[in-house]
């Protein structure tokens, strides 16, 4: 049982590329920013790896990665787990834009100063975006298993990705 679980923790990022899916979701980063523990972190130049602080910061697993290569006027693109009332997956662009996804990694708000109307928004350009900046780790972790377990990680995740 526990290499099954191990199995299907390392290999997450390959199975969730292969995972059926709806549009506008993205299994791919939601299993990297759930797994980041688990899986490859590449050392890429200037890009960060920062374990969450503070009291609770400790206990918490959350990982900041920031990629200081596409700062702006010392703005950098950082993305995180945000655990609260309404957890969420946060990426924050070069511009200070706030784009907060769901548990499918499906875009959901969109904040600058105030909330931006979603439909204004060009989900395609920030999904480019996405794996401009952070792609690398979809990359590094896109290896096919000895023993694929693709049909459990399918049965334990479709629901949440469709």
């Amino acid at each position: 049982m526990w290499y099954v679980k191990r199995n299907l923790t390392e290999y997450s990022v390959y199975y969730a590329i292969h995972i059926e899916h709806s549009k506008g979701t993205h299994p791919d980063f939601a299993m990297v920013i759930d797994n980041l523990d688990a899986i490859k972190q590449p050392k890429v130049d200037k890009v960060v790896y920062r374990p969450d602080s503070g009291v609770s910061g400790a206990f918490s697993g959350r990982v900041y990665i920031y990629n200081e290569a596409h700062s702006v006027d010392g703005k950098t693109p950082e993305l995180y787990m945000w655990h609260g009332d309404d957890d969420a997956y946060i990426y924050i662009d070069n511009r200070g834009i706030r784009y907060e996804f769901d548990k499918a990694f499906k875009l959901r708000r969109v904040y600058a100063y105030d909330e931006i109307d979603i439909h204004t928004i060009d989900e395609k350009a920030i999904s480019d975006e996405l794996y401009k900046y952070f792609g690398f780790l979809i990359k590094a972790n896109d290896k096919k298993p000895k023993i694929n377990l693709q049909w459990l990680f399918n049965k334990k995740y479709y629901k949440r990705f469709n």
